[in-house]
């Protein structure tokens, strides 16, 4: 039996002396540096704006030559390349300037650069993350309902830059940041002819407002908010304040006002508000078919921060 034992000890130590030692496959023998050139020089981690710039100015150095030097993006092995460059001649330290333009949809996108040698084996790389962060608001969900003669509750009025929405009791307070309100008009309803029936309206507040005497708006703040009622872009294609920009300034350029009639789920509302902003408000639903207490319209509204 010791003879066996001994045996098998001697054989383990025969095997594990002509072990070959490798590098682990995912070992780093690069290191990257950042250099500071100016505005839009990425030097680390950082949060832009989609589709801005972002210049790389960066020396790397690795312990074995390298013969191709490239950015990814979000890699999965040797994937993904924005640009890569070939050397000339194998080296072991390389500097270059580039520039790439970031995504335009938002969220958290992985950089890597990386070195790999003349056999296209990985050498080493350094990541670096870039956030996009959207530069308009997105609120959804918002309910304006029609005033209230009693308790003067209901929410009818609405800040876009905000995404808040008031009602007369709280809205005096607010008017300074308030951009438009909703009323039921039935200026029509008394005539046979259903294309008078203005029903669901968006309104300024400093259009006039005949039709809702019981709220008293003289104190109030009356931003001037204009608007346009349209059918494109589609409000799932705006994914950049860029592109809002884009859609109120082809569709404001036709002709606006500042009250919106005959709202309906699916419309499309382009304005731009005293403060300059532009944005789009999409009706997602309606409720009601009178100015009764209990009629609203919900809405998603896009506006550049």
């Amino acid at each position: 039996m010791k003879k066996i034992l001994t045996a098998i000890i001697l054989l383990a130590v025969a095997f594990s002396s002509c072990e070959k030692k490798v590098d682990p496959v995912d070992g780093n023998y690069a290191t990257v540096t950042l250099k500071d050139d100016g505005t839009k020089f990425v030097i680390g981690d950082l949060t832009v704006n989609p589709g801005d710039s972002l210049f790389f100015s960066f020396t790397i150095a690795t312990e074995r030559p390298m013969k191709y030097v490239g950015i990814q993006k979000n890699p999965v092995n040797q994937t993904a390349f924005v640009t890569r460059d070939t050397l000339s001649n194998e080296l072991s330290s390389y500097t270059t300037v580039k520039k790439i333009k970031a995504d335009t949809a938002n969220g958290t996108y992985l950089y890597r650069i990386v070195a790999h040698d003349a056999a296209g084996v990985y050498i080493g790389a350094s990541d670096i993350k870039v956030t996009v962060s959207p530069d308009f608001y997105f609120y959804t969900y918002r309910f304006l309902q029609v005033p209230d003669t009693t308790a003067k509750t209901n929410t009818c009025f609405m800040s876009a830059s905000q995404g808040k929405v008031f009602s007369y009791t709280n809205g005096a307070a607010n008017s300074a940041a308030i951009d438009f309100g909703i009323m039921y008009d039935t200026t029509g309803a008394a005539s046979s002819s259903t294309t008078d029936d203005l029903r669901f309206c968006l309104y300024s507040l400093n259009a006039p407002q005949g039709q809702i005497p019981f709220y008293d708006l003289s104190s109030w703040t009356k931003n001037n908010t204009i608007m346009k009622k349209a059918t494109s872009p589609a409000f799932n294609t705006l994914l950049s304040a860029g592109s809002i920009r884009t859609g109120c300034n082809t569709n404001l350029a036709s002709g606006t006002s500042t009250k919106i009639t005959q709202l309906v789920s699916g419309n499309l509302v382009y304005f731009r508000t005293a403060a300059g902003k532009n944005g789009c408000m999409q009706i997602t639903f309606t409720n009601g078919s009178s100015p009764a207490m209990d009629s609203y319209v919900s809405v998603d509204v896009k506006i550049e921060r």
